[in-house]
């Protein structure tokens, strides 16, 4: 029986070399390192938990 994927959701996103350099260097302060994908997936999970700029004032 195969195993269950955990992400079986995929999504293809496109980003600027900006933004895949500011990926690489938050994931290299992370301990352990994770791979950009799971970098990717901590990184929404932060943003969707952030109060909203709205929300702030």
């Amino acid at each position: 029986m195969p195993r269950p994927e955990i992400y079986p959701v995929k999504k293809l996103v496109g980003l600027s070399e900006s933004m895949l350099e500011a990926i690489d260097k938050w994931r290299a302060k992370q301990r352990p390192i994770p791979n950009v994908s799971d970098a990717i997936r901590q990184l929404i999970e932060i943003g969707l938990k952030a109060p909203r700029a709205k929300d702030r004032d």
